[in-house]
């Protein structure tokens, strides 16, 4: 884990550097190396080493974090806080231990109403502690507080003072994120020193140790170090320590509770040659396949050339492993350290694609009536007139018929001639809904006529099929959607498109089941 609860920063200053400082004789300290505590407010830390402070009748000041540890810890109010909502939150108690513990709060700091607490007011919290029955008692925490405290302490052997930094807990998502970013960074930056361990600068006048299982260190393509220093916990005069002594760290201040953004700042500051977000990158005219990613990098000048570009994603959704293969072979890595694979081909059909390949136009008619549920005759006679009405029988043979909805259909060929042209037209006389087709008429104009004299909406065009905002994919491809109340289910699509393995699985995977040739 790259994130535990205390972070420890250590600077171990000389006293004969401390009694400098504290001696006008020799002038005013290097405004750089001063201990401000209002800059150290800014970088997170609160403020409380060694002030003087005085007392009231009616509340006692906190002077330190280190005086305060004797008694409990120190709790700096937020805006929005309360110590109902701070017992709970961050000392794990529950709604009754709270009320209980409040009042020992109350007279510890002497607060005469707890609802008028101000933002930016110190408060012990007592040491707490679970008796073996489960009861609270006096003495350590039950769990450390996620507020930020300042403490002063002798280090053994060394006679100065040392400054602690406790950063907060976050939730588990950081701390995987940072994790999961490791497993890939060596793939994207070739190590040239091995693991990075912990910061450790020093001098004649201190030492500064930044432990990297607090504070992750990661290495850039020119060697240097980045630091990730989530929500800029570090004090500005400790960056300022580190950029002095070592002008070419880098820190990411970016929460890794925001993939996004941690990633896009982690990449930011890698060195890497060229780094565009937001790419898309597509294979195919129809069907289409449209591959979007968070981030395309090229490490090295030569990238392209070698084919050893990464694509990098942040979202919670894998690419379908088939396109893996398609990927690589044009030069393509892809790292989705932050996914979640979904099963492939897990889900139950919900609609169904229709593949009409033949170009004869009875297999394409019989092929579009039977997408529709549609029983229809080969080569009916169809009587127009019967031999009772005037004496007149007349039969005309449909290539196709079939009825639906009341209705009586009839499709056949035309090739020019004026009698079969005159028939049609006493068809359509009698009722008879005439579909008319030309040697000519390809799929798109055959589907359009049926379509037309059965009344169905839609029309044929280059549709997405996969439109889930989820996915990090899309797949367009040409056909016809028909619409109305006699399409199975209300919409079908067909298609006269050869549909490859992989179209096929992306399809499959996303609750689709090709029908047809």
């Amino acid at each position: 884990m790259f994130f535990p609860s205390r972070t420890r920063i250590i600077l171990a200053a000389s006293s004969t550097l401390l009694i400098i400082a504290g001696s006008s004789a020799y002038g005013a300290m290097d405004p750089r190396f001063e201990l401000d505590s209002q800059v150290l407010e800014q970088g997170g830390v609160s403020s409380g080493i060694l002030q003087k402070e005085k007392r009231s009748s009616r509340a006692r000041s906190v002077r330190s974090a280190a005086t305060a540890a004797g008694r409990g810890t120190v709790h700096t109010i937020r805006r929005g806080e309360s110590l109902f909502k701070v017992l709970m939150r961050d000392y794990g108690l529950s709604n009754d231990e709270a009320e209980a513990v409040i009042e020992v709060v109350r007279r510890e700091n002497n607060i005469f109403d707890i609802k008028r607490l101000r933002v930016g007011q110190k408060i012990i919290i007592p040491p707490l502690r679970r008796k073996a029955d489960g009861t609270l008692r006096a003495g350590l925490p039950v769990k450390e507080p996620l507020d930020q405290a300042v403490s002063v302490a002798q280090q053994p052997g060394i006679s100065s003072q040392a400054l602690r930094l406790e950063v907060p807990d976050d939730v588990a998502a950081d701390q995987d994120v940072s994790v999961q970013l490791r497993e890939i960074w060596g793939k994207l930056v070739p190590s040239k020193g091995g693991t990075q361990k912990s910061l450790v600068l020093k001098s004649p006048e201190f030492s500064l140790t930044l432990d990297s299982e607090q504070y992750p260190i990661f290495e850039a393509m020119d060697g240097s170090k980045i630091v990730v220093d989530r929500g800029a916990k570090i004090p500005p005069l400790v960056k300022s320590l580190i950029s002095e002594k070592d002008p070419t760290t880098r820190f990411v201040s970016e929460s890794p509770a925001n993939s996004r953004k941690f990633l896009s700042a982690m990449l930011g500051s890698a060195g890497f040659y060229s780094v565009e977000e937001d790419f898309s990158l597509e294979f195919g005219a129809d069907p289409k396949i449209t591959v979007y990613s968070d981030f395309k990098v090229e490490k090295t000048a030569d990238s392209l050339i070698k084919q050893d570009v990464v694509l990098l994603n942040s979202g919670k959704q894998t690419l379908p492993s088939v396109l893996g293969p398609v990927l690589k072979k044009e030069g393509f890595s892809v790292y989705e350290p932050f996914a979640i694979s979904k099963p492939f081909m897990a889900r139950t059909p919900l609609r169904h694609i229709h593949q009409i390949t033949s170009r004869s136009q009875p297999a394409i008619v019989d092929a579009i009536l039977g997408s529709l549920s549609v029983a229809y005759s080969v080569d009916k006679h169809v009587d127009v007139f019967l031999a009772d009405n005037n004496g007149i029988s007349l039969t005309v043979k449909a290539g196709r018929y079939f009825e639906q909805a009341g209705q009586r259909y009839v499709v056949s060929n035309f090739d020019g001639d004026p009698v079969a042209y005159t028939l049609f037209r006493i068809l359509e006389t009698k009722g008879f809904r005439v579909v008319i087709l030309e040697p000519q008429d390809d799929y798109r104009r055959i589907s359009e006529k049926i379509m037309a004299r059965m009344q169905l909406r839609g029309g044929y065009s280059q549709l997405a099929q996969l439109s889930d905002d989820g996915l990090n994919y899309s797949l367009q491809m040409s056909g016809v959607r028909m619409e109305g109340e006699t399409v199975p289910g209300g919409s079908l699509f067909v298609t006269n498109l050869e549909l490859d393995r992989i179209v096929r699985d992306l399809l499959k995977e996303n609750g689709y089941q090709v029908l047809g040739q």
